[in-house]
């Protein structure tokens, strides 16, 4: 379980490094991380501080994380991510990988947010129109392909998930991509 306070205070805390680390409004997030509160700041984070998330999956098996992380090298020039967030297996491939990617200029892990978790920073006020995240297609057909979604289009999205699933106030879902 994770309160809304604690995620409020995680991700700014994450935002706060981010802005550290050089993260200006509008540039691109690669967060490589499994499903944990990590992840939760991470993205939100990212979003606090201007940015925008790229999610991106991380590898099955770490038997598997080099060419896991050669293939997402395509997926990171698109996108133009200047910044990655990632399991610690990878930082150290990824650094290798940055020859590659040339707009990538940092490479962080979970434990390089613990300093900054607490500290406080003025958060970012995005627009309707600017892009909430930016969601790449699995590439099953073709290279993977990036899908923009605003935060008009995310909140779009929501109020036709509350409004075909008859919700209110008192109900509570979570969902990532429209049915």
């Amino acid at each position: 379980p994770i309160t809304y306070r604690a995620l409020w205070e995680g991700a700014m805390g994450y935002a706060a490094k981010l802005v550290d680390a050089g993260l200006q409004p509008g540039q691109m997030v690669a967060i490589m991380l499994p499903t944990c509160k990590e992840y939760l700041f991470s993205f939100y984070g990212v979003l606090l501080a201007g940015g925008v998330p790229v999610p991106l999956y991380p590898p099955a098996r770490l038997t598997t994380i080099e060419d896991h992380m050669t293939r997402h090298v395509g997926i990171l020039k698109s996108a133009g991510a200047t910044i990655m967030i990632t399991i610690p297996e990878a930082k150290a491939l990824a650094y290798l990988l940055r020859a590659q990617v040339e707009s990538l200029q940092a490479v962080l892990v979970p434990e390089d947010f613990k300093q900054f978790l607490g500290k406080k920073m003025d958060p970012v006020r995005g627009k309707s129109g600017d892009i909430g995240f930016l969601q790449y297609t699995s590439g099953s057909t073709g290279n993977p392909k990036g899908v923009v979604l605003t935060h008009a289009n995310l909140m779009a999205n929501v109020r036709a998930d509350c409004a075909g699933a008859r919700a209110s106030s008192a109900d509570v879902f979570v969902s990532w991509l429209p049915l």
